[in-house]
């Protein structure tokens, strides 16, 4: 049956008929149930969702509900196990679905539905939306007792060729860890596609596992949560993509390798064995790891220290391990048809624990700080022990945690390389025993006592894709020596009650914001007022309307995050491809640590230009802690004292700020943002002091580019340079206090300040105008 095309949602009477919900139906039956989802925190909440569920797995289609990131709906956004007693665990996933062309923005009119099948066995379902001018047909198919998704994707152009295309599935896990695609590692800067050795990307966590099965991709994105084929669409052509999700109640990857057998139909073998203690004592859990020439490939997790799985004909390196036990020696093995080999392991080594306290070597008082495993046990299976530690919230500059037995090398960063260089420890963690180690870190400057504030202006917590709890987001940024905390998640302020609870009670200040995720550009908006929600839909509503939503729910500024990426607001908007079109009252660009800026940097430098403050924001886009760098960038800000909120955003909204990625700016007698008014032939300077922990290596004082410079590119056919360098100046150690002259004439200056490794800040600009003396005398009619 077919249900029209409809621009939102479905119509709850039409759906009503379709005799969705089966009566009575034994656990093991294939069901599809239309209505909010019974999985836990699923984010299929609308009365015309469906959900299709076995005994296995239930997945919810968004069909009334709003996508995150304003794709089309019609997508997965709830994936769960079901437990043995029938009822269904978390959700897993933030979203799946067919991805027509790498996240650029996605022009959608309509979704159709039908249900094909719904019986006991099987159930099949298709929708179908648009991509502009081309159809995408995807179709949903469970069957009793498996616990695949299979998935086919066709796309058929009804348009102009479109070439250089780059689609396919992806898989962005709720929460917990990611095993990207394996992939053999040569000295060629671009991988090829023959390089990968098997064609899975799963997330997973100790008690769970999603994998998504691509037999057509050539490529990968987004830490292998996307699985592209890259290739064109002519006009009238249709062409297909299959692939599975398959959902697990454990962090076992053995049932995803036996699922790539049966798949490929792969010739394979059996490993099994045991896995003891140096003392003889078996694991309760041990952990089988195994690679291919060198590369993690998969591992097996056993059972009261017995293991056994299965594994394609080859040659593989194997070793064991446990939770926070020491690796086993590394074996290799090969693996032959239809045999079963024994590997038994007896040389781990039981836990140990280390304990730091962390300290300013000038004042002697606590620090916050984030401690990383540089050299030593580095855990592949995230569950199993964590790379990444950081001080507690209660204790300041105090931790303790778990670490296998063996010798390490420690990085501990009091403020990330901005306000301190890390210090490097190495020391023997033993098992069944405590490690103690001080770290005195000396402490080059205190921006606060300047007045500055820093803080990460683009950082998630556990919404979505992010996987970092309240909690963890404030030890890292106070680790990272960010002095006023932040959080911008996808569409939502869920979060922002806790975090305000966390920073009073560390007594720093809090700037509660939201993400605002449409498909065409996404946006921060800050301070949000406490308890104000987003009220309007991303995936359909234009920017005018996304705009006033934003500043309803309190914002002062508005910055549009990473403009050039393929779905930035400034591409869509080169595009023609952004709802609404153009809007000029956004406040800020982004400064973004994980995308190239020079586009962004250019644009800015143009309107400045033009003599319009559209000022810098900067952050990290860090959804996890452990793997990410908090306040990798930041913005600094000057306040004067300990801010609010709303006078942090004031204050970047009057320029009074700059980026970093290292060193750190100190203006003597003028601030960015600030006009300084000129007066012919009366020369003016502006200083500065400078600090860099890894040493200073330049500053440049750059400005609007002279008219003889645009010309001379012009008739050179070149395009026109955005700003000229006025003076550049070496520099060396870790301070310095520079005075630049000022050019004559209207127009701006900034600063770039580089450190020796090759770290910069960029400031927002201060403004010159020429006055003539003649502005001032009285005019007589």
């Amino acid at each position: 049956m077919k249900v029209p095309k409809l621009h939102s949602s479905f119509i709850s009477s039409v759906l009503a008929t379709i005799g969705l919900l089966l009566s009575a139906p034994s656990i093991a039956d294939v069901s599809i149930t239309k209505g909010k989802t019974l999985i836990p925190h699923g984010n299929a909440i609308s009365d015309n969702d469906l959900t299709i569920k076995n005994d296995k797995l239930a997945f919810s289609l968004a069909i009334g509900s709003a996508p995150p990131w304003g794709v089309a709906r019609g997508c997965i956004v709830d994936i769960a196990n079901v437990k043995a007693d029938g009822s269904l665990s978390p959700d897993r996933v933030a979203f799946a679905d067919f991805i027509p062309n790498n996240w650029s923005s996605w022009p959608n009119t309509y979704q159709t539905l039908n249900i094909i099948k719904d019986s006991q066995d099987e159930a099949i379902v298709e929708v179908i939306r648009d991509f502009g001018k081309v159809e995408i047909s995807t179709t949903y198919r469970l069957q009793s007792g498996s616990d695949l998704i299979h998935v086919q994707t066709t796309m058929t152009n009804q348009g102009e060729a479109i070439v250089d295309m780059h689609s396919g599935f992806t898989l962005w896990p709720d929460a917990g860890y990611k095993f990207a695609v394996p992939e053999y590692k040569t000295s060629e800067e671009k991988e090829p596609a023959a390089n990968f050795i098997t064609d899975r990307f799963v997330g997973y966590g100790a008690d769970w596992a999603v994998a998504l099965h691509a037999p057509y991709m050539t490529e990968v994105k987004n830490q292998s949560r996307d699985l592209y084929a890259q290739h064109s669409l002519q006009k009238g052509q249709s062409v297909t993509f299959t692939g599975d999700y398959q959902v697990l109640a454990s962090g076992d990857l053995a049932p995803v390798v036996r699922a790539e057998i049966e798949r490929k139909n792969t010739k394979a073998g059996t490993l099994k064995g045991e896995v003891q203690t140096q003392n003889k004592n078996a694991l309760t859990q041990p952990a089988i790891v195994v690679s291919k020439q060198g590369t993690p490939y998969m591992w097996g997790l056993g059972k009261n220290g017995q293991y056994q799985f299965d594994l394609p004909i080859g040659q593989y390196q194997v070793y064991a391990t446990g939770k926070g036990y020491s690796d086993s020696k590394i074996h290799d093995i090969e693996i032959s048809e239809n045999t079963t080999q024994t590997l038994s392991f007896d040389d781990l080594l039981s836990p140990g624990q280390v304990s730091i306290e962390v300290t300013d070597a000038n004042t002697k008082a606590p620090l916050d700080a984030k401690i990383k495993i540089e050299k030593g046990n580095q855990p592949l299976i995230e569950f199993l022990g964590s790379r990444t530690f950081f001080t507690e919230l209660d204790s300041t500059g105090h931790a303790m945690f778990p670490l296998a037995p063996g010798e390490y090398q420690l990085s501990i960063s009091p403020g990330g390389g901005f306000n301190a260089k890390p210090e490097l420890i190495n020391t023997v963690v033993k098992g069944n025993s405590t490690t103690d180690i001080a770290s005195a870190v000396t402490v080059s400057t205190y921006p606060t006592q300047k007045g500055w504030y820093a803080a990460d202006l683009h950082h998630h917590a556990d919404v979505l894709e992010g996987s970092t709890s309240p909690e963890y987001l404030v030890r890292s940024q106070l680790a990272a020596g960010l002095n006023a905390l932040f959080v911008s998640d996808h569409d939502s302020t869920k979060n922002n009650a806790a975090i305000q609870a966390l920073a009073d009670k560390r007594g720093v200040p809090f700037i509660p914001s939201i993400e605002v995720s449409p498909s065409w550009g996404h946006f921060n908006a800050f301070p949000i007022n406490a308890g104000a929600t987003l009220s309007v839909d991303p995936g359909v509503d234009d920017i005018h309307t996304l705009i006033k939503d934003m500043r309803r729910m309190g914002a002062t500024v508005i910055a549009s995050n990473h403009p050039y990426i393929p779905y930035g607001y400034l591409s869509s908007l080169d595009k023609n491809t952004a709802p609404g079109g153009f809007n000029p009252s956004i406040d800020l660009f982004e400064i973004n640590a994980a995308v190239d800026n020079q586009p962004t940097m250019d644009k800015a430098h143009q309107l400045w230009s033009q003599g319009l403050p559209y000022y810098y924001t900067a952050g990290s886009d860090t959804h996890d802690v452990w793997n990410q760098t908090s306040g990798l960038n930041r913005m600094f800000v000057y306040t004067g004292s300990k801010p609010s909120a709303q006078a942090y955003a004031q204050a970047m909204k009057n320029g009074r700020s700059y980026v970093s990625y290292g060193p750190i700016i100190y203006p003597q007698d003028v601030m960015f943002g600030d006009t300084i008014k000129l007066a012919k032939d009366q020369p003016q300077s502006i200083s500065f002091d400078l600090v860099a922990v890894n040493g200073l290596k330049s500053v440049s004082l750059i400005a609007a580019p002279s008219e003889q410079k645009n010309q001379q590119q012009q008739q050179s056919g070149q395009s026109g340079s955005n700003h000229q360098v006025l003076n550049k100046q070496a520099l060396s150690g870790d301070s310095a206090s520079i005075t630049f002259t000022l050019p004559k004439s209207s127009g701006w200056v900034a600063l770039v300040v580089e450190d020796k490794n090759g770290h910069k800040a960029y400031s927002n600009p201060i403004w010159l105008k020429e006055v003539e003396q003649s502005q001032f005398l009285n005019v007589v009619n």
